[in-house]
């Protein structure tokens, strides 16, 4: 009898009567360290994992299954994939999906998040470059009023795409600071109060700024929280387009951008602070002259524009977009009509072929795509096809990215070209 119930149990889980075997499972999340995608969601095998993943902010882990894992991330309340991907994990692995780069080229990289603790004395922290348009950096971790110039980095040269092994700090409060390689002088982000915990490891992921150039980044603990670290600057120039001789001055919450610069000039690309409040103070030869305060993005690039009569200036503000251009190759070319005097619409020309038509004073264009070339022609007329400026044997740069100014009278404008990448 014993043994006829032994057979009879053996039979029944041979033929699937018995639990069903548990499925291997690892644990997974979103970070979302893009440019503009305020929300995301990610999808695994059509379930949901994450949902309004805000900038700079991570999704809490989900289990997903570990045998190529369709995954599909979102623009939360759109219909359609802005990136789709596949991974094969491992049993019981904790991972995150990283969502970086700009809208319209959004990119993922995946991140494991097991590596072992340290000391508690220590954190051990890794770095990922995930700005795509910074190119390489130098990053900094250091007392808050420690200076840069003899600060030693922690992650020197770093290019984009790709990620410093995780080394060991003493666990504490740090000061980032981020800089183009090989040069100080070249601030891309300064923010204080970055707290590495004792025994802890973590990420820090490089985000990319609206302009290209100045950098955001997050601070992630490995299975735990992110603390996002977002650029309090934007970078601002003026061109002062008045009738020559004309001397403007403009600052932004008290920061300099262009002091007494006599027109036609344009001055470089100064750090102010990115806060809408931010109080603008604008003179033209001393005389005060009332503007609004812009909306100045954190980690933008932008060019303000006084032009017109000297006694009542008129102002345009206009958002640089600084990324390199996405043609391999290719440069990038717009123009801007600073123009004074009777007002003329411009044109302009690349070796003879359209770029921009009828530019209107006090205007910019939008960026377009030219070859790379070292002998470009670049041809500026006015509506009535009169040439008003011309110039020959110009070096557009592969991956260059070019603006060129038209300033003065617009009877006889002088052409200004100016490599902002």
């Amino acid at each position: 009898m014993a043994l006829g119930l032994v057979l009879a149990l053996g039979l029944l889980s041979a033929c699937g009567g018995g639990s069903e075997a548990p499925r291997d499972t690892a644990s997974l999340r979103l970070l979302n360290a893009t440019t503009g995608y305020a929300g995301l969601d990610l999808a695994a095998d059509n379930g949901t994992v994450n949902s309004g993943v805000a900038l700079g902010a991570v999704g809490a882990y989900a289990s997903v299954g570990t045998a190529g894992v369709a995954l599909v991330v979102s623009h939360s309340g759109a219909a359609g994939a802005l990136a789709s991907t596949s991974r094969t994990l491992a049993k019981n692995e904790h991972v995150r999906l990283v969502a970086y780069g700009a809208a319209g080229a959004l990119k993922t990289v995946f991140i494991a998040e097991d590596l072992a603790a340290p000391a508690n004395a220590l954190t051990r922290v890794q770095v990922q470059h995930l700005a795509p348009d910074a190119g390489a950096l130098d990053v900094y971790l250091t007392g808050a009023d420690d200076a840069l110039a003899s600060a030693t980095p922690l992650a020197p040269a770093l290019a984009a795409g790709s990620a410093q092994a995780a080394s060991n700090v003493i666990a504490g409060n740090y000061r980032l600071r981020i800089t183009g390689s090989g040069d100080k002088a070249d601030l891309r982000l300064d923010v204080p109060g970055l707290v590495l915990g004792g025994g802890q490891v973590g990420t820090l992921v490089l985000s990319q700024g609206a302009g290209g150039v100045l950098v955001g980044a997050v601070w992630l603990v490995q299975q735990g929280k992110a603390a996002a670290l977002a650029n309090p600057q934007a970078r601002l120039r003026v061109v002062s387009a008045l009738a020559a001789g004309a001397r403007v001055s403009l600052s932004v919450a008290g920061t300099a951008v262009a002091s007494a610069s006599v027109s036609p000039a344009i001055t470089p690309y100064t750090a102010v602070p990115a806060d809408a409040a931010a109080p603008v103070q604008l003179t033209v030869n001393n005389a005060p002259v009332a503007v609004a305060s812009p909306a100045l993005l954190a980690g933008g690039d932008y060019t303000v524009l006084v032009w017109g009569d000297a006694g009542a200036p008129s102002t345009t503000w206009v958002s640089d977009d600084n990324r390199y251009p996405t043609a391999l190759g290719g440069a990038k070319l717009r123009l801007v009509n600073a123009t004074s005097g009777t007002p003329v619409a411009l044109t302009l020309k690349a070796d003879f072929s359209v770029v921009v038509t009828a530019l209107a004073p006090g205007q910019a264009s939008a960026f377009a795509p030219v070859p790379a070339t070292s002998g470009a022609r670049l041809d500026v007329s006015s509506a009535s096809n009169a040439t008003l400026g011309t110039l020959t044997g110009v070096n557009l740069a592969a991956r260059g990215v070019y603006t060129l100014v038209m300033l003065g009278d617009s009877a006889a404008p002088v052409a200004d070209l100016r490599k902002d990448r």
